[in-house]
């Protein structure tokens, strides 16, 4: 048998090129921070209602006027359920791991473990893109659709005012002559304190709009840029860009970003978590969570938990399985602590 004259000449393995197009967290980390698991299918938040009442006046020669007391309600949702089930490949442990130097020096069972954590960790990657997905969803929808095998196509409607999504069309959209961003962005700031009493404190741009947004003039007389990550008095105005979002200053209240981060569909098609044209204003007022149910599994006790891995060994033929088991829902609590606009024509590039 002829051997391969590269494994045994001067080329080395220098290191193991990783995959750049793992998940962020970006929305979830900013907008969904609090995690809560529960002991049940289902999950719920208790929401306190409010109004924007006033004491009522009366005479204090008659008895006092009986106020209702302040309503909450109970926003109750089933989440969705998560399996993803692998087979892991038998002979990768006989061959050299992705990583490895040529000609190897891991054992096999080496090999299986190493082959098994870089397995786990994929699970977990999708499982995280699958939950800012939803985030993504939440805040520039108010919905969530969930639909899967054995699993009925269900829309989860958080309930968020129709007012609060709007799609601008034909002259009105940005870009347009006459058009200002800034003025927009002040209308909708004031609807969305309106319906919840929430105050927006970040504005996430897609590409175009935020191209729409620097061209204001308004905004040119008025963005702040930061420099050095955001520290000290340095101005940078030059091209910045990150994987999932980067932070691109100032303007008023609002801290700027420009969101890009993508998934793989159903059919295998690359998507936009945000399509191009959307714009989002949100803040620490939406209390977003990120909600477990139970795993429907003895082998966890039905407990509830974000990440519910294992692994077995069917005996013949030899095969081990690992199966990652999650049951989310990523919930914006005040939902109405959002707006999203879809404000011009995606590009599409």
């Amino acid at each position: 048998m002829q051997s391969n004259p590269f494994v045994y000449d001067t080329n080395m393995l220098i290191e193991l090129v990783p995959n750049l197009k793992r998940a962020q967290k970006f929305l979830l980390d900013r907008f969904f921070p609090n995690i809560f698991t529960a002991d049940t299918e289902y999950v719920s938040i208790d929401v306190d209602v409010g109004k924007r009442r006033m004491s009522p006046f009366v005479s204090p020669l008659v008895e006092g006027k009986l106020v209702e007391q302040r309503r909450y309600q109970t926003n109750t949702f089933k989440p969705a359920y998560i399996k993803d089930k692998r087979a892991p490949d038998l002979r990768k442990p006989v061959r050299r791991m992705i990583g490895e130097r040529i000609g190897g020096d891991m054992t096999g069972a080496e090999r299986m473990m190493a082959n098994l954590v870089f397995e786990m960790e994929d699970q977990v990657d999708m499982l995280d893109r699958r939950l800012e997905w939803m985030a993504a969803q939440a805040l520039s929808t108010g919905t969530v659709t969930v639909s899967g095998e054995g699993y009925p196509t269900t829309l989860i409607d958080f309930g968020r005012d129709p007012t609060l999504t709007v799609a601008l069309s034909g002259a009105a959209q940005w870009g347009q002559a006459g058009v200002s961003p800034s003025t927009l962005i002040e209308q909708w700031g004031h609807q969305m304190l309106k319906k919840s009493g929430g105050v927006a404190t970040d504005i996430i741009f897609t590409t175009t709009p935020w191209e729409y947004f620097l061209a204001d003039p308004v905004v040119k007389a008025a963005i702040w840029y930061p420099g050095n990550g955001g520290q000290g008095n340095d101005i940078n105005v030059g091209a910045q860009i990150q994987r999932g979002a980067q932070y691109k200053g100032r303007w008023g209240q609002y801290r700027l970003w420009v969101y890009n981060d993508w998934y793989v569909d159903d059919n295998n098609v690359e998507q936009p978590m945000l399509v191009d044209g959307t714009v989002v204003l949100s803040g620490e007022d939406l209390m977003g969570t990120r909600a477990f149910g139970q795993i429907m599994d003895p082998s966890f006790s039905y407990a509830a938990l974000p990440y519910a891995p294992k692994t077995w060994i069917e005996q013949d033929p030899a095969q081990q399985f690992m199966l990652m088991q999650s049951s989310p829902i990523v919930i914006p609590s005040r939902v109405n602590a959002s707006f999203a606009a879809t404000v011009c024509a995606a590009v599409v590039s």
